[in-house]
Parts: C-alpha cells; structure tokens; sequence
C-alpha cells in the first residue's frame, strides 16, 4: 500500500470504517495508531526532586508535539479496503466527531505523513484546542498573520479545528505558522507541527523547511507497548534533502533542544556548527519510566524497594523503532561509525550500557556524569557496570565528570564511593581506569576530561557537548 493510500486509510480505520492488514505496518515499519494527543500540554520540565545517590537524577515530563513529512495528497482518493467510494481527505476529516477518534488522527498522521498535510499548493491544518478563545483561524507568512484571514472550522467534537489554505510553493518554504484565537487575541504555537523552530515570540510550525538554515522535525509514540510512549525530535542540518550525514543519538529529549529547558537545557544546536553543521541529531524523549529504562539492572535508592533494570527494553526501542524510522525516512546510515550516542548521569549510564551489550548500535559514545553507582547503592556491587564490564570492545568512549574530591572503597564492593556534589567524579575516574586496564587506548578508543568542581546539571553539561563531539570525530564519526 503507497503511502498516501495509508494516509487515507488511516482516518478511514479510525472513523470505525474498517480496513485491511495491509494497514498494520505503517509507512515506516512501526506502530501505526499513536493514541490521544493532548494538543494543549507542551513540553514540561524536569522533576528534580528525588534522591540520587550521587547523581541519578529525577526525570523530565513528557510533553506533547506533532510530526510528520509531506503527503502529496490527492483530492479523491477512493479507499478499496472496504468497498467504500472515493472520499477526499477533508470530508474524512470533518466527519471526525467524537474527539478521541480525531486526537488519534492528529497523532497517526504526525506519526506518518505530517502537518500540515499537503495537496499540490493546498494545505491542510489540524489542532485540538480545548477551551479556544473564541473564533480560530491559522495565521502565519503566507497571510501576515492576518487574524481570521483564513479561519479554520470548529468539527463535531467542539475542540478541534480544521483549515484548508492556498499557499504558492514559493511562499510556503520557511514560511512560519500559528494558530490563532480571536478572543484575547492569542497566538498558539501549534503542538501537532511536524516542522518548527523558535524566534523571539516562542515555537512556531513551518509549513515547508526553510532555505540556509538548520531547523527541528518532531513524531510521536515511539516504544508504546514496550515502553512508556515517547517522541523523538530531530535537528536537521541546512538545506538537508536525503543522504549521507553523521547521526547523532542523544536521550532525554527533552533537554537537548530546548532553550527553555532547565538550565538552559543542552544547547545542541549551537555546538552543531563549523565541522558539526552537517551532523543530523535524534533527541529521544525520557519518560516517566526513565529509572527503568536508563538502567540496566536493579537497584534501590533512598526509601521504597528496588527500581530499575529495563535499558535493555529502552535499546530495542531505538534498534528496531527509533533508529529503522530515522533512516527510512533520511536516508542516512545512522549504525557504525556513522552513529554517536550521548547521555548524561542515567542517560550516561544506558549509553556506555549500549556500548559494552550491543557494540554494533554505535561507533562512538559521549558519556557525561554517568550514574556508574548504580548496581552498588544497595547491592553487592556486582552488577554495577564496572563490575561486570570484562574486555575490550570495538566502541569508542568518551568520558567526562565535574566534581572532585577523595576516592575510597568504603563498603568493599568493588565501586568507588562518590559524596552527592561530586558529580559521579570517582565512579567515572575508575571506569576510566578500568578500560585503560582492558587494553582500550587514549587518544586511540577511549578519552577522559575532568571539568573540576562543574555541577550536575544542563548548564554544565552543554560546556562540554562540543569537547564530545570534537573527541568522537577524531575517534573516525563520520
């Protein structure tokens, strides 16, 4: 089934029409349904709040975005799945009146296709907006952001909006976008936006990519059934079509983009320029689940019982979800030497995971303040990574650390104690030296900087993203 077929299908299946197996797949290979779409909860913020045992921090919400890619639609697309006439995609989409049925629309076609769909030189725009003030219209370049210039249609459900708009190819590339409601006069960046960036007034969709700048694409419920459901967001180089370019992989997502994140979040983008302009990054959103996913066994801190042990999970997520999307979509090789990992505290901890159990996911990894306590807080040390890490493998590693301070065995388990301000200083400083130990070479395969007294937070790790990058490309990312 072509693409646009699935697209079509798609809203048909979800109006209860019905289809075929052929459906089960989705344009990608993935999970096809993505589920409801909370268009009025954005990106949340980290909860900071629990202990860490030295550095495993508390985890970010999960927000709510869009995705997707052109559709090309036709205006009469006949649906033979199940006998049906041919029913444009606009009549489709108005007949969506009960709201669970059109926020899974929302999210199967950002999942699939994108928004705003696209049809020759007519684009199709559509939100869910609880509580909108007032008459609504979709504003942006192509009409000055006029308000009410092209209003948009309030469907059966009573909260969502649809909008059909003209826009000359040459107007709709870079062009940015809103929503608009006229009561209060409020101009809401659209959560569903497959293309988006941020100015000086906030997020904004692109209907079409710009020229000569880099800019952000975003797709939902990656790992539902597996894990909690969460997006990837991607940072595309200029003027990227398809084709060779260095991947990068990064977890919580959240963060890595983001200008208002905490601390300023990691400000990637920035560190992406000279020999970095072309590298193609994939922020994967944390979850709620985050404890059990960055770790790769048990373990327990402060009160309750034990928690953790399923980063092998998260990994199967990106090896068969994440990473096969990325490069179906890009055409990028995104495995190798042409994939970089990086991860902070729990996020460093599932990386260099990654780079011991599965050593043909990446060529290289950045692994900064890693939680290499964990597997000691309250067990025998055994599993703690340095512990069970036993010979060389083919993948470089970057390591780094702030903090400081004297290191000791205290409880003979095998993992260096580290005191809550010394930002897993001692355990990376014995990994360190363990690799050495295994053979791994510096300057060869394996790298390590300490940043003395640098704190465990956004702010400090962003310091050190371009010292990362700069080590995995002398180690051969390409």
């Amino acid at each position: 089934m072509n693409r646009l077929a699935r697209v079509v299908c798609a809203l048909w299946c979800v109006g209860a029409f019905g289809c075929g197996d052929d459906d089960a797949g989705g344009a990608d290979g993935g999970s096809t349904d993505a589920g409801r779409l909370d268009a009025g909860h954005m990106d949340a913020g980290r909860d900071d709040g629990g202990a860490d045992g030295g550095g495993a921090d508390a985890s970010q919400d999960v927000g709510a975005d869009g995705g997707g890619d052109d559709a090309g639609l036709d205006a009469a697309t006949d649906v033979g799945t199940d006998g049906g006439a041919g029913r444009d995609v606009e009549a489709l989409l108005r007949d969506l009146r009960d709201g669970r049925d059109a926020d899974a629309v929302i999210a199967d076609v950002a999942r699939r296709e994108g928004w705003p769909l696209r049809d020759g030189d007519r684009y199709i725009f559509l939100t869910r907006w609880d509580d909108a003030p007032g008459d609504v219209s979709v504003v942006g370049d192509f009409n000055e952001f006029v308000a009410g210039a092209d209003p948009a249609e309030r469907l059966g459900s009573g909260v969502h909006y649809l909008a059909v708009v003209t826009i000359p190819d040459a107007d709709a590339v870079g062009a940015k976008w809103k929503w608009h409601g006229a009561s209060g006069d409020v101009f809401r960046a659209p959560p569903e936006a497959t293309r988006y960036d941020r100015d000086e007034f906030g997020l904004h969709g692109y209907v079409l990519p710009p020229m000569g700048r880099p800019w952000f694409e975003r797709f939902p419920d990656f790992g539902a059934g597996t894990v909690d459901a969460r997006w990837i967001r991607v940072r595309m180089p200029a003027d990227f079509t398809e084709g060779p370019a260095p991947v990068l992989l990064l977890h919580d997502g959240q963060n890595v983009f983001d200008p208002g994140a905490f601390f300023g979040g990691w400000r990637v983008p920035a560190a992406l320029s000279g020999d970095h302009a072309g590298v193609l990054a994939v922020a994967v959103d944390n979850g709620p689940d985050r404890f059990d996913t960055y770790t790769h066994v048990p373990d327990t801190i402060g009160a309750g019982g034990p928690v953790g042990g399923r980063a092998d999970d998260y990994l199967d997520v990106l090896e068969d979800e994440v990473l096969p999307f990325v490069r179906a979509r890009y055409g990028v090789v995104a495995a190798g030497d042409n994939l970089m990992m990086m991860g902070s505290s729990l996020g460093g901890l599932v990386t260099l995971h990654a780079a011991r159990s599965r050593p043909a996911l990446a060529g290289c990894v950045g692994a900064m303040s890693s939680t290499l306590g964990w597997g000691a807080f309250a067990a025998d040390g055994s599993q703690a990574l340095v512990n069970q890490w036993a010979t060389r493998g083919p993948v470089a590693i970057y390591l780094d650390s702030g903090g400081g301070g004297t290191c000791r065995d205290l409880d003979a388990d095998g993992v260096q104690e580290d005191s809550d301000d010394s930002d897993n200083f001692c355990t990376t400083s014995q990994l360190r030296d363990h690799l050495d130990g295994l053979g791994y070479e510096f300057g060869v395969d394996l790298a390590h900087w300490h940043e003395p007294g640098a704190p465990h937070n956004e702010a400090a790790w962003a310091a050190r993203v371009p010292r990362a990058l700069d080590q995995c490309r002398a180690f051969g990312w390409r």
